[in-house]
């Protein structure tokens, strides 16, 4: 699933490539795609402007004026930007045209594989309706976010991985993330929030805005299906230090990284980096 890194990378295309332009055509490939439905995405899409964009956790946000789109990803959603026009399909599960410029084609966007994700319409006072926004944390860029924020959530006695994991804790951490942060934190992801000491405290904080900045600047991480909107693979995966890497050498200590189930999730650790 796309997290933090890799919906900013994707957003930052899109507005490299569309923001200011009007949309000529637009089209959803079946009624599940969208809230508008089939008929009225385009309605009420084409002729406006892409003024802006947004990200709330891991959902791009398209500000087109009197209409904002709300897109979530989930987990093998893309964005893609295409060489020219093609009807929505199975694959192409959203297709947007923007106006051509006077030097340049139409922009092309393909919102694929929408099979669990949606991009659905909004008015712009009602963002805040949306089931998943109204219940989102701080951004782990944001002035919200901070080591006293995290103190007070962390009193909770629950897995410090599952508590990261919850969006409603911190919005836009992923599994590859969270295990991450927690390698460089040096704590157990099984460990209980309300054990971690301020020091603990502290490293989670300065790790999570870290590893997510550092994976910003290498367009993010990619295994299977994320690429951004000119198909190129992110970079930060050549960088992970436990994440897919069970039954290989640690990088710090030399010890064997395991892999555990927690909060759900497969997890990897290094039970000598990270004792429990």
């Amino acid at each position: 699933m796309p997290e933090l890194p890799e919906v900013t990378v994707i957003l930052d295309d899109i507005r490299s490539l569309a923001a200011g332009k009007e949309v000529f055509r637009a089209e959803v490939f079946r009624e599940d795609v969208s809230n508008a439905g089939v008929k009225e995405f385009p309605r009420r899409l084409v002729g406006r402007t892409l003024q802006g964009v947004e990200r709330r956790g891991k959902i791009l946000m398209l500000d087109f004026g009197d209409v904002v789109g709300v897109v979530h990803l989930v987990i093998s959603g893309r964005v893609e930007r295409l060489s020219e026009w093609r009807e929505p399909d199975k694959e192409h599960t959203a297709v947007i045209e923007f106006e051509s410029g006077p030097e340049s084609g139409p922009v092309v966007l393909a919102f694929k594989k929408l099979w669990l994700g949606y991009f659905d319409l909004y008015e712009p006072g009602h963002i805040e309706e949306h089931p998943l926004i109204s219940r989102l944390g701080p951004d782990p860029f944001s002035r919200e976010f901070s080591p006293e924020y995290l103190r007070s959530v962390f009193e909770r006695k629950a897995a410090i991985k599952g508590l990261l994991l919850d969006q409603s804790v911190v919005a836009g951490l992923g599994n590859i993330y969270v295990d991450e942060v927690l390698f460089a934190a040096k704590v157990h992801p099984t460990r209980k929030a309300n054990t971690l000491d301020s020091e603990e405290i502290k490293a989670v904080y300065s790790a999570s805005r870290d590893i997510l900045g550092r994976a910003i600047e290498m367009r993010g991480t990619t295994f299977d299906s994320y690429h951004d909107a000119f198909g190129e693979s992110g970079k930060f995966q050549y960088q992970l230090k436990v994440f897919a890497r069970d039954g290989e050498s640690c990088y710090v200590c030399g010890t064997e990284i395991q892999k555990l189930r927690v909060a759900g999730r497969g997890t990897h650790v290094c039970p000598t980096c990270q004792p429990s």
